[in-house]
């Protein structure tokens, strides 16, 4: 085999010449995990450019070039759990912060400091379960944007769509949370609407539809995760009430 051949004649293997050292092999593990033309962030770059040609490639059999839709997904979850981890308390510093300017500048309008403080409180809890509580929906999740956005779709397509889509909205909700550290604590909560734009988006995208449709399939999507989360809630309390009874 000719030094002048950079392939494998047999199996089509890039041929590498150089001798391996400690920094080219640091070099290729960060080029693999941080590379913009790796598969991760060609998929998220695709899903943010053209969604609608990722999920009807990924659908039709060209899978290769993508990460796996439940990948995608788990890598955003694993980077959100993460960052909640290490920075969440810092972000409820800056929040609370914040909520002692509001206290004192609308004390006239009866704000108080032990209602901020709940109100902290339940944020935290809710950013510290944010990425489970979004793999636990998924399958609800899907089952409501099939109902909605139905056409030629089966329900596990529908599954890989909202993996995609979901996988999509946790690295916009890490942007949004990073902003609000350096900037305002305010602005991590225009990431929910920024995450609505995005289901919106990618599904609207997906069907063709245009900015009105998207936005009013997107309310009764969200008008029917609420009443699901409603029902799920008295199922539970009645689950917990008869077990109650029966012991």
């Amino acid at each position: 085999m000719g030094d002048h051949m950079h392939y494998c004649s047999n199996c089509g293997a890039k041929i590498v010449s150089q001798r391996i050292t400690l920094k080219r092999i640091l070099s290729e593990v960060a080029e693999t995990i941080l590379g913009w033309d790796n598969k991760y962030f060609f998929t998220l770059r695709a899903l943010i450019i053209k969604p609608h040609i990722v999920l009807e490639e990924y659908v039709s059999g060209v899978r290769k070039k993508y990460v796996h839709p439940f990948t995608f997904l788990i890598i955003g979850a694993t980077l959100t759990l993460f960052t909640f981890t290490f920075l969440l308390d810092n972000f409820v510093e800056n929040l609370q912060a914040f909520n002692m300017r509001l206290v004192e500048r609308y004390k006239a309008f009866g704000i108080q400091e032990w209602d901020l403080e709940r109100v902290d409180r339940l944020q935290a809890e809710i950013l510290k379960y944010f990425n489970i509580v979004t793999l636990l929906f998924i399958p609800l999740y899907s089952l409501l944007t099939y109902i909605i956005y139905r056409k030629t779709y089966n329900y596990a397509e529908h599954l890989i769509f909202n993996a995609y889509a979901r996988g999509t909205i946790f690295i916009i909700t890490l942007i949004f949370f990073y902003l609000s550290l350096i900037t305002h604590p305010i602005l991590f909560f225009i990431s929910t609407l920024a995450t609505w734009f995005v289901h919106a988006y990618i599904f609207g995208r997906l069907h063709n539809l245009g900015i009105v449709m998207s936005i009013l399939k997107l309310v009764l999507f969200n008008i029917l995760l609420s009443v699901s989360i409603i029902i799920l809630l008295v199922l539970m309390v009645l689950v917990m009430i008869l077990i109650a009874y029966i012991n």
